[in-house]
């Protein structure tokens, strides 16, 4: 039962990071098992999926408290999301498992050029509706009483990129947040609004992955007794802190640490 104990504060710091910056956990959580507990891959990702159902769900507890999510939007992405999770986890399972460490170690990678590319100043640029045809307009206000006003530019753009996070989510165990949270703020979406959104999208997501693997039977569980309690505790940690910090100055950390931990993958996959 305290074989894997030390997994609890290494995934609560993990999720405490990632909620912070509005993507998934198994970015720092998945390398985690594969590098360090030596799990195969398609075990290290079905237990990181189910481990991280319980840090998203408790993300966007922490987000809803604090009246971040664009819930219209957080719909129509996780419409789009949720049935690639399954077919991506299904795939995972008969995929190679250097393949999937290689292909992990270069999403990675490209995660962390999205986040280095997704500032502030980008997210908050309202451009005149005639150039945008179709954008709607929103407004939001937060628990702190900070007005959020901002157009949704290209729904269907949006929608095609959750489908293809969907997929890696299901895949690889990532994706979703981390092609969802810098897409959007490219789209119009403020920082905060895109993490706490993306967050709310992966919750559906991850399950549906997570559910997929668990009828496949991979994950680890005698780990995730664990991993889902430090999952919980970052996951409130994480959308607390998140509230309070600069956005872009934690993206940019979170880029330099994915760069690291992606190229790791790379060179231990090949």
């Amino acid at each position: 039962m305290f074989e894997y104990w030390y997994a609890f504060p290494v995934v609560a710091l993990g999720c405490t990071l990632t909620i912070m910056g509005g993507v998934g956990g198994n970015v720092l959580c998945g390398p985690f098992f594969i590098l360090v507990l030596q799990l195969p891959p398609h075990v290290a990702i079905g237990t990181a999926l189910v481990t991280e159902v319980f840090s998203m769900s408790s993300g966007v507890l922490g987000y809803a408290w604090r009246r971040l999510i664009d819930y219209r939007l957080a719909a129509l992405l996780a419409t789009a999301a949720a049935p690639m999770a399954i077919v991506g986890s299904w795939l995972s399972v008969r995929a190679p498992g250097a393949l999937l460490s290689g292909i992990f170690g270069a999403a990675i990678l490209v995660i962390a050029t999205l986040l280095l590319r997704s500032t502030e100043s980008a997210a908050t640029v309202v451009e005149p509706p005639s150039t945008f045809p179709g954008a709607t307009s929103r407004t939001l206000v937060d628990s702190m009483g900070r007005t959020y006003r901002y157009e949704v530019r290209g729904r269907l753009p949006l929608a095609a990129t959750s489908l293809a996070a969907g997929l890696g989510s299901g895949l690889i165990g990532i994706g979703g947040g981390e092609l969802n949270t810098p897409f959007m703020a490219m789209r119009g979406v403020p920082i905060r609004v895109a993490a706490a959104t993306a967050v709310a999208v992966m919750a559906v997501t991850v399950l549906a992955g997570a559910i997929t693997h668990v009828l496949l039977g991979e994950p680890l569980w005698r780990l995730t007794i664990w991993t889902i309690p430090g999952a919980i505790l970052g996951g409130q940690i994480g959308s607390f802190i998140a509230n309070r910090t600069p956005a872009h100055r934690l993206r940019q950390w979170l880029s330099w640490l994915f760069v690291a931990v992606g190229t790791t993958m790379l060179v231990r996959a090949f």
